[in-house]
């Protein structure tokens, strides 16, 4: 049958050899018999003034299954061994490393990222929505694809989630990790905030001098600067304040497991969010070449400056918490 594994536009599920097709007279697009006649027209009936004309996708279903028969072991062994080498001083093999898994992605037994399948869409369209640092993301996409191996160390998720999150444009993700982190500095600074002590003397050197925050960090900071008598009260209390070893310990742990879950579980989720995303992009009436241009550029990443920034802010500030 000639539209064998192709996709049916309305259900988006492959054709098999005992399925009823009916074939647009217009366009020549496939459709399951049942969707054809529940939907009451061609699903591309919208583009048959352009003169469109269906044109079939050239896929291969045992691309990945043949990835997972003859790769997926020596693929988990060399990402087993670039995760634990990660740090690895040793920079000519970690490159040695790299290039392994590189020409692997490349040559998955000599078929190319149209004919490998995931979540039975071609790769590339993949290759297309990640943008950057393919060679990390699409192996390990491959394995979790066929295999019980979900979980990869993403090391830049770990230490940075929140400016990963941002990176990879997973927003909502983001946005979550922030509201954890500004949990745990409310946790952390709210027994301060409380002490009556404290902000009885703070009251009385803003009230003296309104700029007085600003001299008591300059001096915290080790410069010269000459503090009046409540001032120099005040650096005193901060000074013998002493946060509760739970509050301390607490925010700590959680911030932990907060990193340890980002870490292991990052590129999974970003999966998920392309599969998402993908399906999505696969609706629009675009050709390939469209859709993978419109893929890089609305769920690409962002530029890296904007990752920079607020990786920068959650080292400083954020990750103190």
């Amino acid at each position: 049958m000639k539209f064998e594994n192709q996709i049916c536009p309305v259900c988006e599920n492959k054709f098999t050899e005992n399925d009823e097709i009916v074939v647009c007279p217009e366009c020549g697009t496939p459709h399951h018999r049942e969707c054809y006649f529940s939907l009451g027209e061609c699903k591309n009936k919208v583009l048959h003034n352009e003169n469109f004309s269906y044109k079939p996708v050239e896929v291969k279903t045992e691309g990945i299954d043949v990835l997972i028969e003859d790769d997926v072991k020596k693929t988990e062994e060399i990402l087993d061994v670039v995760n634990v080498e990660f740090n690895s001083e040793d920079s000519k093999n970690n490159e040695a490393l790299n290039n392994t898994i590189e020409e692997l992605f490349k040559n998955i037994n000599g078929k190319t990222t149209d004919q490998v399948l995931i979540n039975n869409t071609p790769s590339s369209f993949y290759e297309s929505a990640v943008g950057k640092n393919q060679n990390y993301y699409m192996p390990r996409f491959l394995i979790m694809e066929g295999t019980n191996k979900k979980q990869f160390l993403n090391v830049f998720a770990f230490i940075f989630p929140l400016a990963w999150s941002v990176y990879r444009k997973m927003y909502k993700l983001a946005l979550l990790v922030f509201c954890i982190y500004i949990a745990l500095m409310g946790i952390t600074v709210a027994p301060l905030m409380t002490n009556e002590e404290i902000m009885t003397s703070m009251e009385q050197c803003v009230s003296e001098d309104p700029n007085c925050m600003e001299n008591i960090l300059l001096y915290q900071s080790g410069q010269s600067v000459k503090l009046t008598k409540n001032q120099a009260q005040l650096v005193k209390l901060l000074n013998d304040f002493k946060i509760s070893p739970i509050i301390v310990y607490g925010t700590f742990a959680v911030s932990i497991c907060m990193k340890i879950f980002m870490g292991l579980s990052a590129t999974k989720l970003y999966k998920e969010k392309l599969e998402k995303n993908i399906k999505r992009v696969m609706k629009l009436p675009l050709d390939d070449a469209q859709r993978k241009t419109y893929l890089k550029s609305k769920y690409g990443v962002t530029p890296m400056f904007v990752a920079v920034i607020i990786g920068f802010i959650e080292y400083t500030f954020l990750g103190r918490f």
